[in-house]
């Protein structure tokens, strides 16, 4: 398959609109490097006691506090883990320490909010810089190393909905895989992230590790 090329089988925004539940008003999702997700938990540093398996229905049920962080996580594709976290902003410590691997991150803070961000690309606690596609094929991109997995799509159309739609399909073509009815109604594993941890992440960004 050439992910440089293909389109998915369905529009991603109407797919996460009939899927998505509430996540349509605003989501923060990470497409990670890698296939271990008890590593991905344990860097995370989630609450072991607060794992849950359940399909994003059940998840949409579940009572909790706004200021809660959590995360809703399963594999994606051969090397791919996909996270969507709750109540973290972006960029947040937790996704600062998920180490050595790429990690994409799409936030969306809903059109009532300060709207969607760029398509960024975060990697090893620095952000490298968006992957957004250009207005126009071939035009200017942040990471012009990720141009040619624009090649195909509609470009230049406005509108949040489209741009998010533009988003999922650059993933899709990097990771190898499209998000599908599939993808949204599957089993993931939920963690909380306690706020003890949320504080250890605040002083592992300024105090020095035995490595440095």
């Amino acid at each position: 398959m050439n992910t440089e090329q293909v389109l998915p089988a369905e529009n991603q925004w109407d797919l996460l609109v009939e899927y998505g539940h509430w996540i349509e008003l605003g989501f923060h999702a990470l497409w990670v490097e890698g296939d271990d997700q008890e590593e991905l938990a344990r860097l995370l540093k989630v609450d072991p006691g607060s794992r849950l398996e359940c399909d994003l229905k059940t998840l949409a049920c579940m009572d909790g506090s706004p200021s809660e962080v959590g995360i809703w996580m399963s594999a994606h594709a051969p090397g791919w883990t996909h996270i969507f976290a709750f109540g973290a902003y972006s960029f947040h410590p937790a996704i600062r320490n998920l180490g050595k691997r790429r990690v994409f991150e799409i936030y969306f803070a809903g059109e009532v909010g300060e709207g969607l961000e760029p398509l960024y690309l975060n990697y090893d606690g620095e952000r490298l810089g968006d992957v957004t596609p250009p207005f126009e094929e071939g035009g200017d991109m942040d990471l012009a190393d990720y141009r040619p997995y624009t090649a195909g799509l509609e470009l230049g159309r406005k509108g949040m909905h489209w741009d998010v739609h533009l988003f999922f399909c650059m993933m899709g073509r990097i990771t190898g895989r499209f998000a599908d009815r599939e993808w949204w109604t599957s089993t993931r594993t939920f963690y909380r992230i306690p706020d003890g941890s949320r504080e250890k992440f605040n002083m592992e960004q300024v105090l020095p590790t035995e490595n440095q």
